[in-house]
């Protein structure tokens, strides 16, 4: 009586092992299909350096009729120097970018943009102010046009701000612009134009236009995401697994039988 218990019990085992063995060789080949197929999508960096379109001054002042009251009184075209915040004015530093470059096809995207300034003096006069370091500078963005208007001084949008209360002449300042240029591209727009002002009273000069110095330049890296090559179906991987795991089970069958067949005398 206990020989066929003992019977049940091994083949209770076999069965089990056959099912695990079988579960295990459809996890691994499906593990190994979802290697091959993770390890094809490939992105590519690029970095491009812009230099400004037009650069220009804006003054807000108070003096010959006109009034300290955040509107733009006097622009000089080619400037970009004097930014000063005073009790009897202010005076910005633009520059205009073209953007045509960075429209970019629907797998590429802006992972960053900066502007860099360079810092000239803080030996700067006028406007009721007297060489006295600001703390701190503003960039302001607009939707440019390539012209030079009193009126983008009070058009831009507030993006970021630099701490120059310890900084010397011959710094390079980074304004983070991201994603102020992100929309742009997106709009589709040709110009994005930035203001630098003083955010306390202050003053100073930047280099690159009327003194030395580097140029304000717009610096975009973009990362180019390409799409995964050659991914089949989810309907042809469960094939392909189900596949080599019948092939394998078979095989084993096939085997067992021949073990089991024996020859005769």
């Amino acid at each position: 009586m206990g020989f066929p218990v003992k019977l049940f019990t091994i083949e209770s085992n076999l069965i089990f092992m056959k099912n695990h063995y079988h579960k295990v060789a459809v996890a691994s080949v499906c593990t190994a299909l979802g290697f091959a197929l993770g390890s094809n999508t490939e992105a590519k960096a690029a970095t491009f350096t812009l230099a400004p379109a037009i650069t220009f001054e804006v003054i807000d002042f108070n003096y010959y009729g006109n009034s300290f009251d955040g509107l733009g009184d006097e622009v000089f075209p080619g400037n970009f120097d004097v930014v000063v915040r005073g009790t009897d004015g202010e005076a910005a530093e633009f520059a205009e970018f073209n953007i045509n470059s960075l429209f970019l096809d629907s797998n590429t995207v802006i992972s960053s943009a900066v502007l860099l300034a360079e810092i000239y003096t803080f030996q700067t006069f006028g406007l009721g102010v007297s060489a006295t370091n600001p703390g701190s500078l503003g960039i302001f963005g607009y939707v440019g046009n390539g012209t030079v208007e009193a009126s983008d001084f009070e058009a831009g949008v507030f993006l970021s701000s630099v701490d120059i209360s310890s900084s010397s002449p011959g710094d390079i300042l980074s304004f983070d612009v991201t994603p102020f240029v992100n929309q742009r591209v997106t709009n589709g727009d040709t110009f994005a134009g930035f203001g630098i002002r003083a955010l306390n009273l202050g003053s100073l000069t930047l280099g690159g236009g009327n003194f030395p110095g580097i140029q304000p330049r717009l610096i975009v890296e973009t990362a180019d995401v390409g799409e995964p090559e050659c991914v089949p179906e989810p309907i042809t991987i469960f094939g392909s697994a189900l596949g080599l795991s019948l092939g394998g089970w078979l095989k084993r069958k096939k085997s067992n039988q021949q073990h089991k067949t024996t020859p005769q005398g």
